[in-house]
């Protein structure tokens, strides 16, 4: 229907009107528009490349990422439960003023003991009284640390090799040295330049020494009992690091027992144990006995390339330095979730029956041979007697094995301040299992250094184990 021509006219003015306020776009407005969509294009091609890497990163990390059963694997997960042990390591070393004390004990024993002097060879003797470093290479010319009755420090070196050993960090109030020329014999230059007429020589001093000494007419005696003791009994700063290492240690393997796996293999154990050693900065001096099932029956193992099995123990002898100082300590475990037959499991609560037996023997003044016995005693009464094989333990300090000895023959008391490993165990070869109706081998052991104090033995690793789970 067709509008009156005066309707038309009155809305032509409006019609006008719309279309003015309805321009097109000018240059300015499609150049933003076009700017606009340039922005956005950008903004895209940035948001899907970011998604891309971080795609791409994704599944490189996936692929790298240590599996479970590989060592840098699980000593990352350990790692997550040791990191915050680390701590325990923080402990001061062996300090000038103690060093110079044992120079002069030393002297007041010799005086005692009726010598001229003491005289070691690097050795962990001559690391305790000057600092002189047993990992020095020892040679067919003799190198010889001297302490005199009036604690005087002196010692014998090749006249061409003084200016290299003058630079060893050794520790004395007072220093004479005395060299020899290649042209005359060692013991013939140190009696004349010191007068000594009998002289105590470290148990480590090789027999060549001894006899050099000898054919000079230097009268030699060997050490005795109570210039071993010296060593034997720790100071309060011994103690200190000896706890700090051991206990950083045992927190090692329990924190290894969390991620273990079975499938896994000795030597990844073994390495992922290294690893950890090293993060905490003491994997120099480490070692370790690992051992699965059937190969714990030989008690310092010697075999490798086992895979952990369902139902086997994994036996784990293990140690490193803090200040010269060492950690020894011995769990049988079991991942979790991983069992054994009530019958192993009967063997690991004897042999824990036993370890907790000799620390209740490890008082001051008891001989050394009861401890062993009382050990013994426990596990020979269950009937394993034949299959405790070795001595019960061993001093620990500077050495992995020094005085004292637990074993049945020494008459040795234990003193205060002596540390002491407590290691009873049972070991079936899998041929001795076959003549007692069981079927394969097995190896239980578990160890502590046991600190001697006036009201009986106290763990250097803060406390025993509570289970194959518990280590």
């Amino acid at each position: 229907m067709s509008l009156p021509t005066d309707e038309k006219e009155a809305r032509a003015p409006l019609l006008t009107k719309r279309r003015v306020s309805s321009p097109k776009p000018n240059r300015r407005s499609r150049g933003r528009l076009v700017q606009a969509y340039i922005w956005g294009a950008l903004s895209l091609t940035v948001l899907w490349t970011c998604v891309l890497i971080w795609g791409v990163q994704t599944i490189y990390n996936i692929i790298q990422r240590p599996g479970p059963l590989t060592s840098s694997g699980i000593a990352t997960c350990a790692w997550n439960y040791l990191e915050g042990d680390v701590s325990l390591l923080d402990v001061p070393a062996i300090t000038r003023p103690e060093f110079l004390e044992r120079q002069s004990r030393m002297a007041s024993a010799l005086k005692d003991a009726g010598v001229d002097a003491f005289i070691a060879e690097p050795s962990a003797s001559s690391a305790y009284l000057a600092n002189i470093s047993y990992s020095y290479e020892l040679s067919e010319r003799p190198f010889l640390m001297i302490i005199d009755q009036e604690a005087q420090f002196s010692y014998l070196v090749p006249k061409f090799e003084a200016g290299r050993i003058a630079n060893l960090a050794m520790v004395y109030e007072d220093k004479k040295v005395i060299e020899w020329p290649e042209e005359k014999s060692p013991y013939e230059v140190l009696k004349a330049a010191s007068g000594f007429k009998k002289v105590m020589l470290d148990e480590h001093v090789r027999y060549m020494i001894a006899a050099g000494l000898q054919a000079a007419g230097v009268e030699v005696v060997p050490m005795s009992p109570t210039i071993q003791s010296l060593r034997a009994v720790k100071s309060d700063a011994e103690i200190a690091i000896l706890r700090g290492i051991n206990q950083f240690t045992i927190q090692l393997v329990r924190s290894l027992q969390k991620c273990i796996q079975v499938g896994v293999t000795q030597e990844t154990v073994t390495e992922a144990a290294h690893q950890l050693f090293t993060n905490a900065g003491i994997g120099k001096d480490f070692w370790a006995i690992v051992l699965f099932g059937d190969q714990a029956s030989l008690p310092h193992g010697g075999v490798s390339g086992k895979t952990l099995s369902n139902g086997e123990f994994v036996l784990i002898d293990i140690g490193s330095n803090l200040h010269s100082y060492g950690s020894d300590v011995t769990r049988t475990i079991l991942p979790d979730g991983s069992t054994v037959s009530d019958e192993l499991m009967g063997i690991w609560k004897l042999v824990h029956a036993s370890q907790a037996a000799a620390i209740e023997h490890m008082l001051v003044n008891e001989t050394c041979s009861v401890v062993d016995g009382a050990a013994r005693k426990v596990i020979t009464d269950a009937g394993y007697g034949p299959y405790f094989t070795h001595r019960l333990g061993h001093g620990l300090g500077l050495e992995m094995h020094e005085h004292p000895y637990l074993n049945g023959a020494n008459s040795e008391t234990l003193k205060v301040g002596e540390v002491v490993t407590n290691e009873p165990g049972v070991y079936v070869t899998t041929e001795q299992a076959k003549k007692l109706d069981k079927d394969v081998g097995f190896g239980v052991r578990l160890e502590d250094p046991i600190l001697v104090a006036a009201d009986g033995g106290v763990p250097m690793t803060g406390g025993t184990a509570r289970s194959p789970y518990e280590p």
